[in-house]
């Protein structure tokens, strides 16, 4: 817990505070000096306050600030339990006489002017943190539409007629389902295209157009996988699909995303019944990017 004292130096006759972390409650507020205080012993976490004044909802323009959707601003504060040493938690000392009036707050029905650039720390600091709490605690799952489809094509298939789903259905990639193993185990995606068009402009007596209407999608990922891979061919073989649980964090989807340098990974569920197929999307960074705006707009101060 960490002591944090809340304070309104711009004069007035009375004034209460209220926070997100009272519930919206207004509390008295004493007059220390010139200016009326509060303390609270507070968790670690990201708050939201105001102050009442003569009987008006204000906010301390010179403090960081958030407004709603609604046009309601509030002042923000990130507690930490790392507290910075030049601004003490508890100031048992009144501040020196500051010559200011009522005017110098804001009214919480009006735009506040801008913020002091020695707050732009502070600002950059509570965004982070509440984008580091949206991908930490919320999983990939929330991401998954409610109603949804999603192509999966045989990996049995010939090759052109994957190809001519995919440009028809307008997908640029699509996951490959193996009958024999019963699961997900790749993706045919649109370089694998461009890859088959560059062999067939180099030697189209290699791969005809009667052999794309014969080879499997499997047979050519495994003779792509000859061709590109090289003498560790082996090693490849034996990798297996990247893919996430619908349990995990978007923080880590994110970050499978990035490390392996790909466009999507699937979302495979994390029950134990292994009935049916297991897949239930395919997660992106701006799918991630879209849900992590959602949950900062739901979050923001009303």
């Amino acid at each position: 817990m960490v002591l944090r004292r809340f304070a309104w130096p711009f004069g007035g006759q009375r004034a209460s505070f209220c926070g997100s972390f009272t519930g919206w409650r207004e509390c008295p507020m004493g007059l220390v000096g010139t200016e009326f205080q509060v303390v609270f012993d507070l968790p670690p976490g990201l708050y939201q306050y105001r102050f009442l004044v003569d009987g008006v909802w204000r906010c301390d323009d010179t403090k960081p600030i958030v407004r709603d959707e609604y046009g309601l601003i509030s002042n923000e504060m990130l507690v930490t339990l790392v507290e910075n040493n030049t601004h003490p938690a508890v100031q048992l000392e009144p501040p020196p006489i500051r010559r200011m009036n009522l005017d110098e707050g804001t009214i919480l029905t009006t735009m506040p002017p801008e913020p002091p650039s020695r707050n732009s720390g502070m600002q950059i600091a509570v965004f982070r943190h509440r984008v580091s709490e949206i991908l930490l605690h919320n999983t990939i799952y929330d991401v998954v539409p409610v109603s949804s489809k999603i192509a999966i094509l045989d990996a049995r298939l010939p090759v052109k007629q994957a190809f001519n789903i995919m440009h028809d259905e307008g997908l640029a990639l699509v996951p490959l389902w193996d009958d024999g193993q019963g699961t997900v185990t790749g993706m045919l995606t649109a370089s694998d295209f461009v890859l088959i068009l560059r062999k067939l402009q180099r030697n189209i007596r290699v791969l005809g157009h009667e052999e794309l209407e014969m080879h499997s999608v499997s047979a050519w990922k495994e003779a792509k996988l000859q061709y590109y891979g090289g003498a560790d061919v082996a090693g490849m073989q034996r990798r297996p699909l990247v893919h996430v649980k619908d349990s995990d964090n978007l923080r880590d989807v994110a970050l499978t995303i990035i490390q392996n340098e790909i466009s999507s990974v699937p979302i495979f569920k994390s029950s134990t019944d292994i009935s049916g197929i297991p897949l239930l999307n395919l997660a992106t960074l701006p799918g991630i990017l879209k849900c992590t705006v959602f949950f900062m707009r739901l979050c923001s101060p009303s």
